[in-house]
């Protein structure tokens, strides 16, 4: 089953709050959960984004509070309308999931459009997993190999691997057992044990 990626990557802020973002980062990396909720709650109370963002993150991973995804939902919905592509990706995947909510899937697909329009990598994936499942768009193969070749072009591993069993199974894209064998070698050199092994199958098969 193709899986949808939530971002969870910390942020430090740009603005005058950014110390107070900045501290939270630390106090998270320490696992003072607690103490870096209520820093980015301050940060973002004040307009930081940034903090805004992590905030979202800690109520949807459930750190030093308990999941609460229409907080994490009501946070990303600004940072998303901010500007912040990540956030926009990250919503999508609360609302393909129906985590705390109804699931829907035009609105989830929407996001990620949105997101990948505006060069976010995670987003372009969530697209491509859309595409592919035909989840509030049209199933269609095509699309959904362009978006994993665009995003493994710029270094997504997941993006990479699809595309690849796309080309080794022939699903939906014509089968190219070659194309597959050199997108496993690629991922395998970037550290995935399971393209490695894809790679080392394909090989003793006499795939060139």
């Amino acid at each position: 089953m193709k899986k949808i990626i939530l971002g969870l990557c910390l942020v430090f802020g740009l603005n005058l709050y950014a110390d107070l973002v900045s501290d939270g980062i630390g106090e998270y990396r320490n696992k003072n959960y607690t103490q870096a909720r209520v820093l980015w709650e301050q940060a973002c109370d004040n307009g930081n984004m940034d903090g805004c963002y992590n905030l979202a993150n800690i109520y949807a991973k459930g750190r030093g509070v308990r999941h609460d995804y229409q907080k994490a939902v009501e946070l990303y919905t600004k940072t998303c309308n901010s500007g912040d592509m990540e956030a926009c990706s990250n919503l999508g995947v609360i609302y393909e999931n129906g985590v705390g909510l109804r699931a829907d899937y035009y609105k989830s697909s929407r996001l990620y459009a949105k997101s990948c329009n505006n060069g976010n990598v995670n987003g372009c994936y969530n697209l491509a997993v859309a595409y592919y499942r035909g989840r509030g768009v049209y199933k269609d193969y095509k699309i959904a190999s362009e978006l994993y070749a665009d995003t493994c072009d710029k270094g997504s591993i997941v993006g990479c691997y699809y595309l690849a069993k796309m080309y080794h199974k022939g699903k939906g894209i014509k089968e190219n057992k070659s194309k597959a064998k050199s997108l496993y070698a690629k991922i395998c050199n970037m550290g995935s044990s399971t393209g490695c092994s894809k790679y080392r199958r394909l090989d003793e098969e006499g795939v060139k």
